[in-house]
C-alpha cells in the first residue's frame, strides 16, 4: 500500500488544530520513557502534550520536557481517584499513550483495564500497560463482545516480540506465527497491532505492511517509547489510527536511518531519533 502522507498545516492554525496527547506513565525509575514518549508526540506535530505522573516525579517531568503540561496523580490513591482525574477533567478528549515507564501495581493495573475499556478516544498501548492485558485477558474478552455503540475507539498495540508472546502465546521466534496470531487478535478485538522488529508489521486484520526502514541501532532504551509518541502525536492531527501507525513507523525507522548515517552503531540513543525526526518528516512531504 502507499505510504500515508502527514497532515497538511493552513497557514490560519493554531496549536489547538493539532489535538492533545495524554501520556500516562514516568514512575520514579523511569520517568525517562514518559518524557521521551512526550517529545517525540510534540516533535511529530502535536498541538499539546500532558504528561500524566506520579506527583512525585512531576517536577522531574517538568523540568526535563517544558514544552509538555504536566499533571500529577495520585499514584497509590485507589482507582476511582485516579478515574476521577483522567475521566472527569479536560483530559478526556485527549488520545492517550498509556505504558511508557508505568511500572506495575495493583491499582495501576485496574486503572489500566479501566482505561482500555472506556477511555473514550483512541488509545496506544505499549510497555506495561501490554503486560497488563497480557494477564487480564477477560478484559479482551469485554471488548470482543461489546455491542458497536459500546466499544471504544481505536486501540493501537505496539508490542516488541517478547510481549507479544505473553499475551498470545506464541514464543518470539516464531515470528510468522506470531504475525498470524496479530492478524487473528486485530480482527477479534477491532485493534491494531504494531508487532515491532525487523520489518515491523503492522495490521488492523484486514490490512497488512511490512515496514522496510530502520536498523539495529533502533535496539536501544528508549526507542520503542518514541515511536509511541509518534504515532500517538500523529493520531492527535486526525490521522487515522491505522495510517498513522504506519505512517510513525515508517518515521521512526527513518530518523534512525539518517542517525545512524552520522553516528553508527553502538553509538545512537533514542535521543538522537528525536534530533533526527525533522530531517525524515521533511523526506515525507511532497
Amino acid at each position: 500500500m502507499q505510504l500515508p502522507q502527514l497532515p497538511k498545516r493552513s497557514v490560519e492554525c493554531h496549536k489547538g488544530d493539532f489535538g492533545h496527547a495524554l501520556v500516562m506513565g514516568g514512575k520514579r525509575g523511569m520517568t525517562g520513557a514518559a518524557i521521551l514518549a512526550s517529545h517525540a508526540a510534540l516533535r511529530v506535530g502535536a498541538g499539546l502534550v500532558t504528561i500524566a505522573t506520579p506527583k512525585n516525579t512531576q517536577a522531574i517531568a517538568a523540568a526535563a520536557c517544558p514544552v509538555a503540561m504536566t499533571l500529577g496523580l495520585p499514584w497509590k490513591q485507589n482507582v476511582s481517584r485516579l478515574r476521577h482525574k483522567l475521566f472527569e477533567g479536560r483530559h478526556r478528549t485527549c488520545v492517550m499513550a498509556v505504558g511508557p515507564g508505568l511500572g506495575r501495581r495493583p491499582n495501576i493495573d485496574e486503572l489500566v483495564v479501566e482505561l482500555f475499556l472506556h477511555w473514550p478516544n483512541p488509545m496506544i498501548l505499549d510497555a506495561d500497560a501490554l503486560n497488563v492485558l497480557a494477564d487480564n485477558p477477560q478484559s479482551l474478552k469485554r471488548i470482543e463482545t461489546s455491542s458497536r455503540n459500546d466499544a471504544p475507539k481505536p486501540r493501537v498495540l505496539t508490542p516488541h516480540p517478547g510481549e507479544w508472546s505473553r499475551i498470545c502465546g506464541i514464543p518470539a521466534s516464531q515470528r510468522d506465527d506470531q504475525k498470524a496470531a496479530a492478524n487473528q487478535f486485530a480482527t477479534q478485538h477491532g485493534c491494531i497491532v504494531v508487532l515491532k522488529g525487523s520489518q515491523t508489521f503492522i495490521t488492523n486484520g484486514c490490512t497488512e505492511y511490512v515496514n522496510r526502514t530502520g536498523n539495529p541501532s533502533l535496539a536501544v532504551g528508549g526507542s520503542g517509547d518514541t515511536l509511541t509518541g509518534i504515532i500517538t502525536g500523529l493520531i492527535c492531527q486526525k490521522m487515522e489510527p491505522l495510517d498513522a501507525a504506519i505512517l510513525g513507523v515508517h518515521l521512526h525507522g527513518l530518523a534512525a536511518d539518517i542517525a545512524h548515517a552520522q553516528l553508527g552503531s553502538p553509538s545512537t540513543l533514542a535521543t538522537d531519533l528525536l534530533n533526527h525526526l525533522p530531517a525524515a518528516m521533511k523526506s515525507c512531504q511532497p
